[in-house]
């Protein structure tokens, strides 16, 4: 018979390296034992680089030095000493981490309250770790034997027995946990039967112990991004490799480096709150798991700053999106179109706005300056996107227009020997210039020191409106102390208020410009055509001259590059023929200081263009589709078509072809505003709307012509795409209908019934998340746990179809959407009115048949729990009348208020008789609408 005195444990303590992962059948498969084998293998050499050379009384000793277990009352390990029942309960909780049981009651007869093992043992019952002998008892004073103690120790480590193991020497039951503790290298004594000796179970349970304090996950972290992706980090230990799951989704392998640091890094997510599981492997076999919570919040405004007479800092709670395009927070800067206002009887719009190095502040400047001492209204529109794509939560708050702070500055720049001197606001005067005392002009000179004054613009009235932003003084010399004084300068406050005057400053600061003896280097060397473009390591001031071959040949002047002064082109007429290999020698280019850089020769080969365009690849920016090609493009034949093929995430193709009709050459890649960088000129771009999926798309040939000097149509050319991110935050609205009144024609749709409300998403199609009961609220509550949600015609529309009486009076309800996003992850507007709703909704409670009375020998009423409408054309619609079970025929009926009169003409009605009125699928309504509910009363 199977000895049952000790049972693997239940208890549910810290995973560890060698654990057998999920509860699998058990078999005896190379597989588990391979993975057991190494998790243990890596256990054994951390182990025994520190404790081979440790005797079992060291072992012991280190135990109670932890405080793990206690020694013996004389102080000696005793460990050739057989080990009691009892005593090896106490060892097993200890190295389990269970504490000792606080039980008034006892599970055997012979442990009783108050012994000193008592507790040992019922905590050791209590975790599923020891059974009894039989009839109650335990026997605690009885030897425990070796394989018993195997088992108990396989258990608190949580190895999978090996299920049909048979292991020499053992009991027929013994042998699976003896066989896993042997492949998990344990310290495995051989006399299996016999009785376990004190040192035999230290061993084992020092193994065990040590184990467990080697954890498969460590410092598992979870850290949100500036840009809503979320990075995991953590260290492993014992596991091949880890993988991060957001909520319920698929499980995505992090990067598991030698040391076992691992990282993972999401998608962008969109704002809500996210549990991230995070589990270690050893192949298949799950380890250890842990979770992490992390809460992305919405793109919003923080706060509001009046900085001065003209500028307004607002800061965001996470990075802007930056640039001109759709979305950026240039976007119609100067304009109605503008994601910025203020509004103080007129609206008036930023005209120049700049976003901070950490892209969270956007300071706007409003040419015109304030009226001060007045409150305006600052708007910040929902179209504003973060770095992420995230839509702004609209913003509207009252802000005092005010001055009183006296300008500063921000900030000293040097660039050869100049220094730049940068104000904290737009001034009118800059004040006096004093350098080691002696004041300074503005006339340019080749040697003595003098000032510029830089404007925000050249034209007062625009952009910034021509104020002081900065000064530049020339002529320093480097390594040298200067002593620099503004006196007497002033901001613009005074400008825009009679009640001002203006804030005027005083600086003082000791300015030195740092030496610069390196000279500049060429970094790399382009060609494109008969054009070679040259890459410096710094900013130059003269691009000097290329040479073919030798400087002393006749050189080509180079062009500084008038928006990248670290670039330098050069035009030359060196090839005769198709092609020519040759050697480019640069000479003469210096940076801004007139440090001048060595000769520098490279092997280039100039071509004849003779080749078309082909296709490179493409990019979507969910606006723009963007096709990249092998060379600069300069026009497009806007009547050729793209052939699509779309394949959905359901394998489901469609061709929606884009015609180029609206295309233009050039794609803004780093979203400045203008398509003149190099590269841009590569694009053909041409609005549209993918959905997520993959895309194979076709250019017809001569769709797009090079810059040749007889331009060369493309070759067709296919591209594929996958879309998978093309998602608008803030881009998903809802309109709501009901049937309740048709004077409000934006909400109400006569084929409704009183228990429906439609959800019409324009073109935003839902995946089968959206029906989700909690997601739609009337007043602030979700919809009844027995609403009923379904698609109508197509995933767009979505009909609510509510319990009878959950609307139990006309009158108008406020209709809410909350966390719904479309198939192609779009989330909802964070504007109020596009998810939000107030509606007329008409009540559906069914009218009830409450008593039926005899009002004479052939008539009857019955009487209705609210006012009935009209009678419908069929008469006695859904009744059953009997007296005395027979059936009766109405041959008339008519209401009046919430009564129901039914006649009969062969008089039938008795007030002796018994009468029933039963009500089955009628189409008596009541004044609203409702249908009355089936019942059947009697008299």
């Amino acid at each position: 018979m199977r000895d049952s005195s000790y049972k693997s444990s239940k208890q549910t303590t810290q995973q560890i390296p060698f654990q057998g992962g999920e509860k699998k059948v058990m078999k005896k498969s190379l597989s588990l034992l391979l993975a057991l084998a190494m998790v243990f293998g890596l256990f054994a050499s951390m182990a025994s680089a520190a404790d081979t050379e440790l005797t079992t009384a060291q072992k012991l000793q280190q135990l109670v030095d932890k405080g793990v277990l206690k020694g013996k009352p004389d102080g000696l390990p005793h460990l050739e000493d057989n080990l009691s029942r009892a005593e090896f309960a106490t060892i097993a909780i200890a190295i389990a981490g269970i504490a000792p049981s606080t039980s008034t009651s006892s599970a055997f007869k012979d442990v009783k309250v108050g012994q000193w093992w008592t507790s040992a043992i019922q905590a050791a019952y209590e975790a599923g770790l020891v059974n009894g002998v039989g009839n109650s008892l335990f026997s605690p004073k009885a030897n425990v034997t070796v394989e018993s103690v195997i088992k108990v120790a396989v258990a608190i480590a949580k190895l999978t027995p090996v299920e049909g193991a048979t292991v020499a020497g053992t009991s027929a039951w013994a042998g699976p946990y003896v066989q896993a503790a042997i492949d998990a290298n344990l310290p495995v004594p051989t006399n299996y039967k016999a009785p376990a000796t004190r040192g035999q179970a230290i061993e084992l349970a020092y193994a065990v112990f040590q184990g467990l304090q080697v954890k498969p996950l460590n410092d598992v972290k979870a850290v949100l991004n500036s840009d809503d992706t979320i990075t995991v980090t953590g260290v492993t230990y014992g596991s091949d490799s880890v993988k991060v799951a957001i909520g319920n989704g698929t499980a995505v392998a992090a990067t598991v480096k030698e040391d076992g640091s691992f990282t993972y890094t999401t998608p962008a997510q969109a704002a809500g709150t996210y549990t991230l599981t995070v589990t270690a492997y050893k192949g298949e076999t799950s380890l250890a798991s842990t979770t992490a919570t992390v809460t992305v919040d919405g793109f919003e405004v923080s706060s509001v700053t009046v900085l001065n007479a003209k500028q307004i800092a607002v800061k965001f709670n996470k990075a802007v999106q930056e640039g001109v395009a759709v979305g950026g927070h240039k976007y119609g800067v100067g304009s109605a179109n503008s994601y910025f206002s203020l509004a103080n009887g007129a609206t008036t719009y930023p005209t120049a706005i700049d976003l901070s190095d950490d892209k969270t502040t956007v300071t706007l400047t409003f040419a015109g300056g304030f009226k001060l001492s007045s409150y305006s209204e600052i708007t910040v529109s929902s179209s504003l996107k973060s770095a992420s794509g995230k839509a702004a939560t609209a913003y509207k708050q009252a802000v005092l227009l005010d001055d009183t702070t006296a300008p500063t500055v921000s900030g000293v720049s040097y660039s050869g020997g100049a220094a730049t001197v940068t104000f904290s606001e737009p001034l009118v005067d800059a004040g006096v210039v004093s350098i080691n005392g002696a004041q300074k002009g503005t006339v340019s000179s080749t040697s003595a020191v003098y000032y510029t004054i830089n404007r925000n613009s050249t034209a007062a009235g625009s952009n910034y409106g021509g104020d002081i932003k900065s000064i530049t003084i020339y002529n320093l010399s480097a390594d040298t102390n200067y002593t620099l004084n503004l006196v007497g300068g002033y901001d613009t406050a005074a400008v825009y208020s009679t009640t001002h005057a203006p804030n005027y400053f005083d600086y003082t600061a000791t300015i030195n410009v740092p030496s610069d003896n390196t000279a500049p280097t060429i970094t790399s060397v382009t060609v494109e055509g008969d054009v070679i473009t040259a890459k410096f390591s710094e900013a130059i001031s003269v691009a000097g001259s290329v040479y073919q071959g030798s400087v002393d040949n006749v050189g080509v002047a180079g062009i500084v590059d008038p928006n990248d002064n670290t670039v330098a082109t050069y035009t030359v007429g060196w090839r005769s023929g198709s092609f020519l290999n040759t050697t480019a020698i640069f000479k003469g280019y210096k940076d801004l200081v007139g440090n001048t850089g060595s000769n520098f020769s490279a092997a280039i080969t100039l071509t004849l263009d003779t080749g078309n365009p082909t296709v490179a690849s493409a990019l979507y920016d969910g606006t723009y589709l963007a096709i990249k090609f092998n060379e600069a493009l300069s026009t497009v034949d806007t009547t050729k078509t793209l052939t699509v093929k779309y394949t959905n995430s359901n394998n489901v193709v469609t061709y929606p072809n884009i015609s180029l009709a609206s295309a233009t050459i050039g794609y803004d890649v780093n979203n400045d505003g203008d398509v003149t960088d190099s590269g841009e000129n590569f694009y053909l771009r041409v609005a549209a709307s993918l959905s997520n999926g993959t895309y194979s798309i076709t250019v017809p040939s001569s769709s797009v012509y090079d810059k040749a000097a007889s331009a060369h149509g493309n070759d067709s050319g296919t591209v594929s795409l996958t879309v998978s991110s093309s998602t608008t935050s803030g881009s998903v609205t809802v309109t709501v209908y009901t049937n309740g009144l048709s004077t409000d024609t934006a909400h109400y749709d006569g084929t409704l019934k009183n228990n429906q409300i439609k959800f019409d998403f324009k073109n935003k199609k839902l995946t089968t998340a959206a029906l989700d009961k909690s997601k739609f609220l009337i007043n602030g509550a979700p919809l009844p746990a027995d609403a009923n949600l379904y698609f109508l015609g197509d995933t767009n529309v979505v009909i609510a179809e509510l319990p009878n009486g959950a609307i139990p009076v006309n009158g108008y309800r406020t209709i809410k959407v909350v966390n719904i996003v479309d198939e192609n992850g779009n989330t909802l507007s964070s504007t109020l009115a596009d998810v939000q709703q107030t509606v007329y909704m008409k009540e559906n409670l069914k009218p009830v048949a409450q008593s039926v009375s005899v009002v004479s020998d052939t008539q009857i009423a019955v009487t209705f729990s609210e006012t009935l409408g009209t009678l419908p054309s069929t008469l006695a619609s859904g009744l059953t009348v009997k007296v005395n079970d027979v059936s009766v025929t109405i041959t008339s009926w008519n209401v009046s208020d919430n009564v129901l009169y039914l006649n009969a003409t062969s008089a039938p009605f008795s007030a002796s008789k018994t009468t029933s009125v039963a009500v089955s699928g009628s189409s008596i309504v009541d004044t609203n609408g409702n249908t009355v509910a089936d019942g059947t009363v009697t008299k």
